[in-house]
């Protein structure tokens, strides 16, 4: 069977600063995995690297089989970043519709994800009047509707109230449930312990992928305590 996703010696760096040094990864089976790290260690930088909008200096990344390529990547992967790539002008049904459209998505679906991800005081207006949990709400329901393989979800829970929160965590256990793949960046480890216990953590410039059912946080703290971490221009300090 060909694996999901295979990450075979990575380097990657910015100048001096070393961000994975021969990093291995492989997804064989679908799922819910967290992506975790403090920030700064390149989770940003590591979604970046398996769509290709970054390149490793040595190694390989392969999907299905398959290098990452712009049209691999485009027919396997949708990945929700943040909302820099929104149009201020469009309203979020505009959004909704052109990726139906390039997916041939039904309308049905369309709706089906206003309702469940709460968008519908809102997607009628222009994103530039939206707060930023309403921004983070339509982009996860842009990467939904995609509908591919592969889901990158970038920090999710940014700026979502309790009610979102609970959305979007209902709606990652459904995915579970079915034959895609979600990575998912998060310093809410709380939130990610309630939708998987598949954990890849971002250490030593290495990818270490873990089953947990006990608690992640101590989890956290044992591999992280003491250590110091880079600052990348990709991820922002925590507000």
């Amino acid at each position: 069977m060909t694996d999901i996703l295979t990450i075979q010696d990575l380097i990657f760096g910015y100048r001096h600063t070393p961000v994975y040094e021969n990093a291995t990864l492989t997804l064989d089976h679908p799922g819910i995995y967290g992506l975790v790290g403090p920030n700064g260690s390149g989770k940003t930088t590591l979604l970046n690297l398996i769509t290709g909008l970054q390149h490793p200096q040595h190694g390989t990344i392969t999907i299905a089989g398959q290098p990452n390529r712009d049209a691999v990547v485009f027919e396997h992967v949708a990945y929700v970043q943040d909302s820099r790539v929104l149009y201020p002008s469009m309203t979020g049904l505009d959004h909704l519709r052109f990726v139906a459209h390039q997916r041939r998505r039904p309308a049905a679906d369309i709706d089906r994800f206003i309702q469940n991800l709460q968008l519908t005081t809102f997607v009628h207006r222009a994103v530039r009047t939206y707060s930023l949990g309403q921004k983070q709400r339509l982009l996860i329901a842009l990467g939904l509707l995609d509908n591919t393989p592969i889901l990158l979800l970038d920090e999710p829970l940014n700026g979502l109230d309790p009610d979102s929160t609970m959305a979007v965590r209902s709606i990652l256990t459904a995915l579970s449930k079915t034959q895609r793949t979600v990575i998912v960046s998060s310093h809410n480890l709380d939130e990610l312990t309630k939708v998987t216990t598949e954990i890849i953590f971002v250490v030593d410039h290495q990818l270490q992928l873990e089953h947990l059912t006990k608690d992640v946080e101590a989890r956290y703290t044992a591999l992280y305590h003491q250590q110091t971490t880079i600052t990348l221009p990709d991820e922002e300090a925590p507000s």
